[in-house]
């Protein structure tokens, strides 16, 4: 079964319940909608996209994530904008409420624990991992420094040291 969601509808009342049947929800959203996201943007236009499936395997309740978006950020080389294509997806098993989180999932790289609570909003797990995903640096692969002078830099300022210290005294 799945849904399509709007920004307005972004909650999961029964995690597990949704795993259990293998339901899935889709949906768009702007990236200016996202909060803590919009801070580390250039520009927050642009749309996020998603699926969440749920997912059972023997007794374990799983949720599956994936995030499609094409956030603007600033390089961090030349201060100039870059589109960073982001493709995500992330594994979560859910773990009912009262039953204490596994040591051992926390090592596992195929999927993180996520606390069942009742109500699951979609969207901040969505804004979560597009926040994960981005790069603590972004830069082009190939861009210049920004030259603030508006010069070339053979003009530096220890240019001018270095016509002082030439024309200086000669005293020893």
């Amino acid at each position: 079964m799945s849904h399509q969601i709007a920004v307005k509808r972004r909650i999961i009342p029964d995690p597990l319940d949704f795993s259990r049947r293998g339901e899935s929800l889709s949906g768009e959203v702007p990236l200016a909608a996202f909060g803590r996201l919009k801070d580390e943007l250039a520009d927050s236009a642009g749309t996020a996209r998603f699926v969440v499936r749920g997912e059972s395997f023997e007794k374990d309740r799983f949720l599956v994530l994936n995030v499609e978006a094409d956030p603007v950020l600033q390089c961090q080389r030349c201060l100039q904008a870059i589109t960073w294509p982001l493709d995500l997806e992330a594994r979560f098993l859910l773990v009912p409420p009262g039953r204490e989180m596994p040591d051992e999932g926390l090592e596992e790289d195929d999927f993180d624990p996520l606390l069942a609570e009742r109500d699951l909003d979609v969207l901040a797990l969505v804004e979560d991992e597009l926040l994960l995903g981005l790069p603590i640096a972004p830069r082009h692969e190939k861009c210049e420094t920004p030259n603030p002078r508006g010069t070339d830099d053979s003009a530096s300022p220890f240019a001018a040291l270095a016509k002082l210290r030439g024309t200086g005294s000669t005293e020893k």
